[in-house]
C-alpha cells in the first residue's frame, strides 16, 4: 500500500524550510501513497472471511451502485462508508480510518448520532440493528 503514514509523518517532521514544504506537499498531492477508498475497502474485503457480494448483501447498499464503489466509480457519502464498516464488522479505529480515507469526517462522540453509531460499531451491531436503534432515538437512518 506504498508509504505508510507514520513515515509520512517522521518525512514530515524532518522539513525545516518553506522550498522543503513546498516540496512535500506538491509530491504529497498525487502521490503513489495516496490510497484511494476502493482499494482500501477491497483491501480489506480480501482480508474478511466475507466475499465481496456478502458485504453488499449486509451493507443493504444496492448492489450495482456498491460495485461502482469497489471499482472505484463512485465515490460513497459518508452513510455509505459507515454501512460497509458495519457490513465488515470494523472496529472503531478502522472506521474512522475508512472515513478518513473517503474524504469524510470521522465519529464524533459530542454528536448524539455519532454516538449511537459508535456504541453500534463497539457491540457488533449490523447496519439494520444500528437503523433500528437511530430510528428509535430518533435520528438519520443510515440506510
Amino acid at each position: 500500500m506504498g508509504i505508510t503514514t507514520d513515515n509520512l509523518l517522521k518525512q514530515l517532521s524532518n522539513i525545516r524550510t518553506l522550498s522543503e514544504l513546498q516540496t512535500f506537499a506538491d509530491a504529497a498531492e498525487g502521490a503513489e501513497y495516496t490510497l484511494n477508498f476502493h482499494e482500501y475497502l477491497n483491501d480489506l474485503i480480501q482480508s474478511s472471511p466475507l466475499s465481496a457480494s456478502e458485504v453488499i448483501r449486509r451493507s443493504g447498499i444496492q448492489r450495482n451502485y456498491a460495485y461502482q464503489i469497489l471499482n472505484g466509480t463512485k465515490k460513497p457519502g459518508r452513510d455509505k462508508v459507515l454501512a460497509l464498516c458495519l457490513a465488515l464488522n470494523l472496529p472503531l479505529e478502522e472506521t474512522q480510518r475508512a472515513l478518513t480515507i473517503a474524504g469524510e469526517s470521522v465519529l464524533y462522540p459530542k454528536n448524539k448520532r455519532d454516538s449511537i453509531i459508535i456504541f453500534c460499531i463497539n457491540q457488533g451491531k449490523s447496519v439494520q440493528e444500528a437503523d433500528e436503534l437511530l430510528y428509535e432515538l430518533n435520528e438519520k437512518l443510515i440506510q
